[in-house]
């Protein structure tokens, strides 16, 4: 699961831009076509739910207790995008890299493409996608 590093920890804004453009580029490694959109849109995303969060509000409290969910060969992770919206990342117990049926595409995690109004029901919609062989 990611976790948020403090802005304190940056030594100036440059240096945090810095980080960002290296975290991008890490995540767009070895993607084209619609894999590489796919992936764009996932990382705008997160950047949109960071810059939706309130600068005083507890990171923790968009984690949840639905963490580390085991369900066949998967982890499944809940966490909050806003207030009722969750959504679920999918992973390997044995940390290899999952196939992704649509779009086609090879990566560390999936994530759940539609928001949940819990976190249980988050992970009841990555159990369905494991299910229905979205994620391999």
């Amino acid at each position: 699961m990611m976790s948020a590093q403090l802005d304190l920890d940056f030594a100036s804004d440059d240096h945090a831009r810095a980080q960002i453009d290296a975290a991008v580029s890490y995540l767009l490694r070895d993607t084209s076509g619609a894999a590489r959109d796919h992936a764009v849109e996932a990382i705008v995303e997160m950047v949109r739910g960071v810059a939706g969060r309130s600068p005083h509000s507890d990171t923790a409290s968009n984690r949840s207790p639905m963490t580390g969910v085991t369900y066949r060969d998967f982890v499944i992770d809940a966490y909050r995008r806003d207030v009722d919206r969750w959504r679920a990342t999918i992973r390997r117990a044995n940390g290899k890299k999952i196939r992704i049926a649509f779009p086609p595409s090879v990566r560390d995690e999936a994530t759940t493409t539609s928001d949940a109004i819990t976190a249980e029901k988050a992970v009841e919609f990555a159990r369905m996608a494991i299910d229905a062989g979205e994620v391999i």
